[in-house]
């Protein structure tokens, strides 16, 4: 009987002993796997969360909302586009006519990007860019900019954006302009977030030189009719429902 706890309480000394000896390499093995346990609770490990599936590039066309626009567009180009703010006898240009066509992507709840199109004429007696127009000129804009939406909570969205643009002018200062943009606006929705008014203001900086303060900056302004289309939206779809009942009726 003294043999056999004799013979345990040595093993006993020769594990001792050996995690003594190897305390160092257990020591690091155990804070090893305590960060690792703890990176991947954080980092949510797909092992350890269920699978999602993963909407494609098909899907985000097809199945989101977008937004088409027809718009009156105003132009301020007389070279001051900070002075004079409504000085319509001289400096506003606008046609009778929408003449805006912009198309606008939801990307998520509060980005949108949007691509615009306008075409304006300026008339003859109208001061542009310093000069008085003898004939009449044209005038047109393409932009692309990024929307965020402030809040989506109620009928009125009001927004800020940015983006950069290309405008072309058949005058004899700044033809061909690289703008940068920037500007603020709001969608008043009429009918259930289909179909809405848009009003939007923004300012066109030239990229050439001198920045800021070089003459191919100029205002432009909007305001039109947007709706609002998708294959795959529940509050759209009640929408068209509703609007077909104002027809039959």
């Amino acid at each position: 009987m003294s043999a056999v706890i004799c013979f345990k309480f040595s093993s006993f000394v020769s594990l001792y002993d050996f995690t003594m000896k190897y305390r160092h390499l257990f020591l690091v093995s155990f804070l090893f796997l305590f960060a690792s346990t703890v990176v991947l609770a954080q980092r949510k490990h797909p092992l350890l969360i269920p699978c999602k599936q993963k909407l494609g590039f098909k899907h985000f066309i097809t199945k989101t909302p977008w937004r088409v626009q027809l718009a009156w567009n105003l132009v301020d180009d007389d070279g001051k586009p900070f002075n004079n703010l409504f000085d319509v006898k001289n400096s506003w240009n606008f046609p009778p006519y929408p003449t805006k066509l912009a198309v606008e992507k939801e990307l998520n709840n509060n980005w949108n990007l949007e691509l615009a199109f306008a075409y304006n004429n300026y008339k003859a007696g109208k001061t542009i860019n310093g000069e008085v127009l003898t004939a009449d000129k044209s005038f047109f804009s393409i932009d692309i900019n990024a929307k965020y939406i402030l809040t989506k909570k109620y009928a009125i969205e009001p927004f800020l954006f940015a983006g950069f643009g290309y405008t072309q002018r058949a005058t004899n200062k700044y033809n061909n302009t690289a703008t940068f943009n920037l500007g603020l606006g709001a969608t008043i929705w009429i009918l259930d977030n289909q179909l809405g008014i848009n009003l939007q203001g923004s300012g066109k900086f030239g990229l050439q030189s001198p920045l800021i303060s070089t003459g191919s900056n100029y205002l432009q302004h909007s305001i039109g009719v947007v709706y609002k289309f998708s294959g795959n939206n529940k509050r759209l779809k009640a929408a068209r429902i509703y609007l077909k009942r104002i027809y039959v009726k």
